[in-house]
Protein backbone atom coordinates (compact mmCIF):
# COMPACT_ATOMS: atom_id res chain seq x y z
CA UNK A 1 0.00 0.00 0.00
CA UNK A 2 1.53 3.51 -0.70
CA UNK A 3 2.37 5.87 1.82
CA UNK A 4 -0.67 8.25 0.63
CA UNK A 5 -3.03 5.52 0.95
CA UNK A 6 -2.73 5.03 4.32
CA UNK A 7 -5.66 5.30 7.01
CA UNK A 8 -4.15 6.28 10.19
CA UNK A 9 -0.55 6.31 12.20
CA UNK A 10 -1.10 4.03 15.32
CA UNK A 11 0.20 6.04 18.21
CA UNK A 12 -0.27 3.05 21.03
CA UNK A 13 -0.20 -0.25 21.83
CA UNK A 14 -0.43 -3.01 24.28
CA UNK A 15 1.62 -6.00 24.52
CA UNK A 16 0.01 -9.12 26.02
CA UNK A 17 3.03 -11.89 26.41
CA UNK A 18 1.16 -14.99 27.41
CA UNK A 19 3.59 -17.48 29.29
CA UNK A 20 3.51 -20.40 31.59
CA UNK A 21 5.87 -21.96 33.31
CA UNK A 22 8.80 -20.24 31.04
CA UNK A 23 11.00 -17.35 33.37
CA UNK A 24 13.83 -17.30 31.06
CA UNK A 25 11.66 -17.47 27.59
CA UNK A 26 9.67 -14.65 29.52
CA UNK A 27 12.88 -12.56 30.14
CA UNK A 28 14.19 -12.73 26.94
CA UNK A 29 11.12 -12.06 25.07
CA UNK A 30 10.38 -8.92 27.63
CA UNK A 31 13.79 -7.34 27.17
CA UNK A 32 13.34 -8.09 23.47
CA UNK A 33 10.14 -5.92 23.46
CA UNK A 34 11.49 -2.89 25.65
CA UNK A 35 15.01 -3.03 23.24
CA UNK A 36 11.83 -1.67 20.57
CA UNK A 37 9.79 0.11 22.54
CA UNK A 38 11.83 2.51 24.77
CA UNK A 39 12.74 4.44 21.96
CA UNK A 40 9.72 3.93 19.66
CA UNK A 41 7.56 7.22 20.15
CA UNK A 42 4.33 4.62 20.57
CA UNK A 43 2.24 5.14 24.22
CA UNK A 44 2.70 1.02 25.17
CA UNK A 45 2.05 -0.93 27.82
CA UNK A 46 3.32 -4.61 28.37
CA UNK A 47 0.77 -7.34 29.78
CA UNK A 48 2.70 -10.39 30.95
CA UNK A 49 -0.08 -12.71 31.57
CA UNK A 50 1.11 -15.67 33.49
CA UNK A 51 -0.62 -18.79 33.99
CA UNK A 52 0.37 -20.27 37.38
CA UNK A 53 2.16 -16.86 38.18
CA UNK A 54 5.44 -15.28 38.36
CA UNK A 55 8.29 -14.48 40.68
CA UNK A 56 9.79 -12.05 39.08
CA UNK A 57 8.73 -8.65 39.99
CA UNK A 58 7.86 -7.00 36.44
CA UNK A 59 6.19 -4.51 38.20
CA UNK A 60 9.66 -2.81 39.07
CA UNK A 61 9.66 -1.75 35.03
CA UNK A 62 7.71 1.49 34.00
CA UNK A 63 4.83 0.41 31.74
CA UNK A 64 4.83 -3.52 32.78
CA UNK A 65 2.57 -5.23 34.90
CA UNK A 66 1.94 -8.96 35.44
CA UNK A 67 -1.45 -10.66 35.30
CA UNK A 68 -0.60 -13.67 37.77
CA UNK A 69 -3.62 -16.00 36.70
CA UNK A 70 -4.53 -19.36 37.02
CA UNK A 71 -6.19 -20.52 32.76
CA UNK A 72 -4.63 -24.15 31.95
CA UNK A 73 -4.67 -22.89 28.44
CA UNK A 74 -2.92 -20.83 25.84
CA UNK A 75 -6.46 -19.16 24.69
CA UNK A 76 -7.55 -18.29 27.92
CA UNK A 77 -4.35 -16.69 28.88
CA UNK A 78 -4.08 -15.03 25.63
CA UNK A 79 -7.67 -14.01 26.39
CA UNK A 80 -7.22 -12.87 30.08
CA UNK A 81 -4.22 -10.30 28.64
CA UNK A 82 -6.21 -9.01 25.87
CA UNK A 83 -9.32 -8.30 27.82
CA UNK A 84 -6.79 -6.16 30.49
CA UNK A 85 -5.49 -4.62 27.62
CA UNK A 86 -6.00 -0.34 27.75
CA UNK A 87 -5.14 0.35 24.17
CA UNK A 88 -7.23 -0.85 20.94
CA UNK A 89 -4.28 -2.17 18.99
CA UNK A 90 -2.99 -5.45 20.53
CA UNK A 91 0.31 -7.16 20.14
CA UNK A 92 -0.30 -10.70 21.50
CA UNK A 93 3.25 -12.80 21.83
CA UNK A 94 4.02 -15.91 23.59
CA UNK A 95 7.25 -15.93 25.58
CA UNK A 96 10.22 -17.71 23.96
CA UNK A 97 9.12 -15.18 20.77
CA UNK A 98 11.16 -12.68 19.47
CA UNK A 99 9.68 -10.15 17.01
CA UNK A 100 11.12 -8.10 14.53
CA UNK A 101 9.92 -4.11 13.69
CA UNK A 102 7.00 -3.52 15.52
CA UNK A 103 6.15 -0.28 14.67
CA UNK A 104 6.36 -1.35 11.01
CA UNK A 105 3.70 -4.06 11.61
CA UNK A 106 1.58 -2.20 13.68
CA UNK A 107 1.33 0.07 10.57
CA UNK A 108 0.83 -2.38 7.69
CA UNK A 109 -1.98 -3.84 10.20
CA UNK A 110 -3.66 -0.66 10.15
CA UNK A 111 -2.96 0.22 6.60
CA UNK A 112 -4.49 -3.30 5.44
CA UNK A 113 -7.41 -2.57 8.32
CA UNK A 114 -6.70 -5.89 9.43
CA UNK A 115 -8.32 -7.82 11.86
CA UNK A 116 -5.74 -10.14 13.17
CA UNK A 117 -2.20 -9.79 11.50
CA UNK A 118 0.44 -12.01 11.00
CA UNK A 119 4.28 -12.07 11.08
CA UNK A 120 6.13 -14.59 8.97
CA UNK A 121 7.21 -17.43 11.36
CA UNK A 122 11.51 -17.93 10.83
CA UNK A 123 14.28 -20.39 12.10
CA UNK A 124 11.49 -23.09 12.21
CA UNK A 125 13.17 -26.44 13.33
CA UNK A 126 16.46 -27.62 12.95
CA UNK A 127 16.16 -26.48 9.01
CA UNK A 128 15.65 -23.52 10.04
CA UNK A 129 12.55 -23.31 7.68
CA UNK A 130 10.53 -20.26 7.45
CA UNK A 131 6.84 -20.59 7.26
CA UNK A 132 4.18 -18.24 5.34
CA UNK A 133 1.28 -19.45 6.02
CA UNK A 134 -0.67 -22.60 5.92
CA UNK A 135 -3.42 -24.66 3.61
CA UNK A 136 -6.48 -25.83 5.56
CA UNK A 137 -7.79 -29.32 6.30
CA UNK A 138 -11.36 -28.61 4.72
CA UNK A 139 -12.34 -32.22 4.62
CA UNK A 140 -10.72 -32.45 8.41
CA UNK A 141 -10.26 -30.76 11.56
CA UNK A 142 -9.95 -27.41 9.88
CA UNK A 143 -6.64 -26.67 10.94
CA UNK A 144 -3.54 -27.05 8.52
CA UNK A 145 -2.54 -29.28 6.17
CA UNK A 146 0.56 -28.53 5.18
CA UNK A 147 2.42 -25.30 5.91
CA UNK A 148 3.76 -22.97 2.99
CA UNK A 149 7.54 -22.30 2.86
CA UNK A 150 7.31 -19.87 -0.14
CA UNK A 151 5.75 -16.04 -0.19
CA UNK A 152 2.93 -15.39 -1.94
CA UNK A 153 3.84 -11.74 -2.11
CA UNK A 154 6.44 -9.22 -0.67
CA UNK A 155 3.79 -6.92 0.16
CA UNK A 156 1.01 -8.19 3.32
CA UNK A 157 -2.04 -10.17 1.73
CA UNK A 158 -4.87 -12.00 3.20
CA UNK A 159 -4.27 -15.56 5.00
CA UNK A 160 -7.09 -18.17 5.93
CA UNK A 161 -5.22 -18.84 9.06
CA UNK A 162 -2.15 -18.96 11.08
CA UNK A 163 -0.32 -19.42 13.94
CA UNK A 164 -1.22 -18.01 17.02
CA UNK A 165 2.57 -17.13 19.03
CA UNK A 166 2.50 -13.75 17.43
CA UNK A 167 -0.39 -11.72 16.00
CA UNK A 168 -1.84 -8.09 16.63
CA UNK A 169 -5.66 -8.03 16.74
CA UNK A 170 -8.28 -5.31 17.48
CA UNK A 171 -9.09 -5.16 21.43
CA UNK A 172 -12.80 -3.49 20.56
CA UNK A 173 -13.39 -6.65 18.11
CA UNK A 174 -12.52 -9.19 19.98
CA UNK A 175 -14.18 -8.45 23.35
CA UNK A 176 -17.56 -7.68 21.22
CA UNK A 177 -17.50 -10.96 18.98
CA UNK A 178 -16.62 -13.11 22.40
CA UNK A 179 -13.15 -13.82 21.38
CA UNK A 180 -11.88 -17.35 21.83
CA UNK A 181 -14.61 -17.72 24.14
CA UNK A 182 -14.62 -20.31 26.69
CA UNK A 183 -15.70 -23.07 24.72
CA UNK A 184 -12.08 -25.11 24.03
CA UNK A 185 -9.64 -26.11 27.12
CA UNK A 186 -5.96 -26.93 27.11
CA UNK A 187 -3.58 -26.77 23.55
CA UNK A 188 -5.20 -26.82 20.63
CA UNK A 189 -7.87 -25.55 18.17
CA UNK A 190 -7.71 -22.04 18.82
CA UNK A 191 -6.37 -21.38 15.69
CA UNK A 192 -9.01 -22.15 13.71
CA UNK A 193 -11.36 -21.15 16.06
CA UNK A 194 -10.24 -17.87 15.92
CA UNK A 195 -9.11 -16.67 12.69
CA UNK A 196 -12.05 -19.03 10.90
CA UNK A 197 -14.76 -16.60 13.00
CA UNK A 198 -12.65 -13.34 11.85
CA UNK A 199 -13.50 -14.27 8.32
CA UNK A 200 -16.98 -16.00 9.10
CA UNK A 201 -17.77 -12.66 10.59
CA UNK A 202 -17.14 -10.40 8.12
CA UNK A 203 -13.38 -9.52 9.20
CA UNK A 204 -10.10 -10.21 7.59
CA UNK A 205 -6.72 -11.96 8.16
CA UNK A 206 -3.49 -10.77 6.95
CA UNK A 207 0.00 -11.75 6.48
CA UNK A 208 2.95 -9.42 6.51
CA UNK A 209 6.12 -10.80 5.07
CA UNK A 210 8.09 -8.03 5.88
CA UNK A 211 8.00 -8.82 9.78
CA UNK A 212 9.62 -11.93 11.05
CA UNK A 213 8.96 -13.71 14.15
CA UNK A 214 11.39 -16.62 15.84
CA UNK A 215 9.33 -18.77 17.79
CA UNK A 216 11.23 -21.24 19.85
CA UNK A 217 10.04 -24.87 20.33
CA UNK A 218 11.18 -27.69 22.76
CA UNK A 219 11.33 -30.82 20.25
CA UNK A 220 8.04 -33.13 21.19
CA UNK A 221 6.41 -30.34 23.15
CA UNK A 222 3.05 -30.92 22.28
CA UNK A 223 3.34 -34.61 21.31
CA UNK A 224 0.80 -35.85 24.13
CA UNK A 225 -1.50 -33.16 23.29
CA UNK A 226 -2.10 -34.09 19.94
CA UNK A 227 -3.29 -37.52 20.34
CA UNK A 228 -5.34 -36.80 23.27
CA UNK A 229 -9.26 -36.91 24.02
CA UNK A 230 -9.41 -33.04 25.04
CA UNK A 231 -7.51 -32.03 21.61
CA UNK A 232 -10.04 -34.38 19.46
CA UNK A 233 -12.95 -32.20 21.46
CA UNK A 234 -12.21 -29.22 20.95
CA UNK A 235 -11.65 -29.61 16.95
CA UNK A 236 -15.11 -30.90 17.23
CA UNK A 237 -16.21 -28.11 19.21
CA UNK A 238 -14.56 -25.98 16.24
CA UNK A 239 -15.96 -28.27 13.21
CA UNK A 240 -19.49 -27.66 14.76
CA UNK A 241 -19.37 -24.17 15.56
CA UNK A 242 -17.68 -23.70 11.96
CA UNK A 243 -19.81 -25.63 9.85
CA UNK A 244 -22.70 -27.07 11.86
CA UNK A 245 -21.03 -30.84 11.50
CA UNK A 246 -21.59 -32.76 14.52
CA UNK A 247 -18.89 -35.27 15.64
CA UNK A 248 -20.00 -38.56 16.89
CA UNK A 249 -19.78 -38.15 20.62
CA UNK A 250 -19.72 -34.13 21.28
CA UNK A 251 -22.81 -32.97 23.53
CA UNK A 252 -23.75 -29.68 22.15
CA UNK A 253 -24.00 -27.12 24.92
CA UNK A 254 -25.88 -24.20 25.56
CA UNK A 255 -22.94 -21.86 24.90
CA UNK A 256 -21.41 -23.91 21.28
CA UNK A 257 -25.38 -23.13 19.98
CA UNK A 258 -25.30 -19.60 20.75
CA UNK A 259 -21.88 -19.05 19.32
CA UNK A 260 -22.61 -21.07 15.89
CA UNK A 261 -25.86 -18.92 15.80
CA UNK A 262 -23.29 -15.92 15.93
CA UNK A 263 -21.03 -17.87 13.15
CA UNK A 264 -24.78 -18.10 11.05
CA UNK A 265 -25.62 -14.37 11.54
CA UNK A 266 -22.44 -13.58 9.38
CA UNK A 267 -22.12 -12.54 5.75
CA UNK A 268 -21.55 -16.42 4.74
CA UNK A 269 -24.04 -17.72 7.15
CA UNK A 270 -22.17 -20.48 9.28
CA UNK A 271 -21.55 -22.08 5.48
CA UNK A 272 -17.76 -22.96 5.27
CA UNK A 273 -18.24 -24.20 1.78
CA UNK A 274 -19.23 -20.45 1.25
CA UNK A 275 -16.25 -19.15 2.91
CA UNK A 276 -14.32 -21.44 0.44
CA UNK A 277 -15.86 -20.02 -2.61
CA UNK A 278 -15.02 -16.31 -1.82
CA UNK A 279 -11.41 -17.56 -1.37
CA UNK A 280 -11.49 -19.26 -4.63
CA UNK A 281 -12.82 -15.76 -6.04
CA UNK A 282 -10.46 -13.38 -3.90
CA UNK A 283 -7.13 -15.98 -4.56
CA UNK A 284 -6.51 -16.05 -0.77
CA UNK A 285 -4.67 -19.03 -0.34
CA UNK A 286 -7.20 -21.88 1.36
Amino acid sequence: MSESAKTTTPNSLSIVVATHHDPLGLYLTVFSLLSQLQDSGLKWEIVIAADSGSETKWEKIPNVRCLRIQTGSPQDTRDAGIRAAKYSDVLCIESHVIVSNIENWLQSHADTQATISFPVRVGEGTELFDVYGSETDWLGNLWYKRHIYTPKDVFPYRAVQFGHSAFIINRDWYIENGGYTSLLSGWGGEEPFLCLKIWMLGGTCWMIPSIWHAHYLTSGAHADALVSERMQKNFDIVKYVMSGELKTGLKVTSEMREERKRICAGPFQGDVNKLREFFKREGIES
